[in-house]
């Protein structure tokens, strides 16, 4: 079978979300090239990786793209994965043409901003019917004084999107008036090097949106588009904790029933946008509102969890960019709904133990917390572990090289509150 498929090039090889696809892609057959920087990178080490090349990251915009340029060149035909909003917004601003050696399902450029662009996101998600925190986007400083003497407080200030950065991209918290225009302004200028970098004009500028007091918990919806613009598969889940907390990656999910009202706007922002293909689309939960924060148009870190519960989504995305529609027709009619319900959660082991470990020795946790969330994993159904599956365990092993190659860093983000 691996003869008869053109092979598939995935980049962004510390991201689990490239490990999830590297194991769903390669235990189909699917000729694998994996892309990395980082010598530790888990998805490299996986028995599945195939062909492993070296590359620059893909934060860094020309260099990554001339090497993308030149592999394309020597390897015509080849997938190209989209694997990080990185790979994903390059993809859709060089390589969307008939004339690209790569075959890619993606978006128009245009369409992709309005999702990465979270200024953009949140009005587009208001004419999808879609609730959203109520969003502000100053384009100037004397726009951002007229502003800051309306909006409620406290506010959230945000950098605009996170494509090509080289920050953490963590949301400021102001409580006082007078403190939103230092905020906002270092915010603008700790992002000044995206404008360049992605040619799009005042795309360093933060946004302002307010603040919710929500617990931890984030209502999450995960799926495919086809190339009609259709959502053909979805599943949704709730993201547990995170590390750090609360402005962190997801490092424990639950199974949570899809909520019609949810996926029918997010059914039109995709159409309204012309989004096409892997999703993951994050709420924060209020009462019985879900209001959209982000949403993820490429790869994501927990897909082992969608995969394991049944929807193949980087399988669907490769056999979108095959032009393989009776695959993917197959693909979706074999989707178990009841599976992807049932009561499996993720956790990604090693980092829960670290974090539960760090925030009861500093006490910014209980005893009793902490017995709950293992009691929790013990008593699930079923565990998804992103890093370590049976039959493939270097990744796991190369994961806790990554993270301890700064471990001072690492505990105290395991410890933040």
């Amino acid at each position: 079978m691996s003869r008869s498929l053109p092979p598939a090039l995935l980049a962004d090889a510390t991201w689990y979300g490239t490990l999830a696809a590297v194991r769903d892609l390669g235990a189909r057959g699917v000729p694998l090239i994996l892309a990395y920087d980082e010598a530790v990178a888990p998805a490299r080490w996986s028995r599945h990786a195939g062909t492993v090349v070296r590359c620059p990251s893909t934060k860094d915009a020309e260099r990554f793209l001339g090497w993308l340029h030149a592999f394309g060149a020597s390897h015509p035909g080849c997938v190209l994965c989209l694997t990080s909003d990185d790979v994903a917004f390059l993809a859709a601003a060089h390589h969307a043409t008939p004339e690209s050696p790569f075959r890619i399902f993606c978006s128009s450029l245009d369409g992709l901003l309005e999702l990465l662009d979270k200024s953009r996101l949140a009005a587009a998600a208001r004419r999808a019917g879609l609730k959203s925190p109520a969003t502000w986007s100053p384009t100037d400083e004397d726009e951002l004084d007229r502003i800051a003497a309306e909006v409620p407080l406290p506010i959230v200030v945000k950098p605009r999107t996170h494509v090509l950065s080289h920050l953490p991209g963590k949301p400021v918290l102001v409580n006082r008036r007078d403190q939103l225009p230092e905020a906002w302004r270092r915010t603008r200028d700790a992002s000044a090097d995206q404008a360049k970098a992605t040619g799009i004009p005042g795309i360093e500028l933060p946004i302002l949106q307010a603040y919710h007091p929500v617990s931890e918990r984030v209502y999450t919806v995960d799926g495919f588009v086809d190339g009609d613009g259709t959502i053909v598969a979805a599943t949704a889940c709730v993201k547990c904790l995170q590390l750090p907390r609360r402005s962190g990656v997801g490092i424990c999910f639950e199974s949570a029933a899809l909520d019609p009202d949810v996926l029918a706007g997010l059914q039109r922002l995709c159409r309204q946008t012309g989004f096409r293909g892997v999703f993951d689309a994050e709420f924060l939960i209020e009462g019985e509102d879900r209001l959209l924060i982000d949403l993820n148009p490429r790869f994501y870190n927990h897909m082992a969890f969608e995969i394991e519960r049944n929807l193949p989504l980087p399988w669907m995305s490769y056999l979108a960019a095959i032009g393989d529609e009776r695959g993917l027709r197959h693909a979706v009619a074999g989707l178990d709904a009841e599976r992807a319900a049932a009561g499996r959660i993720y956790v990604h082991r090693f980092l829960t133990a670290v974090l539960l470990a760090s925030q009861r020795a500093t006490d910014r946790m209980s005893h009793a917390e902490v017995t709950g969330w293992r009691r929790w994993i013990a008593d699930a159904g079923g565990v998804t572990n992103p890093a370590y599956v049976p039959g493939d365990p270097l990744p796991a092993c190369a994961e806790l090289a990554y993270w301890l190659r700064h471990p001072r860093s690492f505990l105290h983000k395991a410890a933040t509150r």
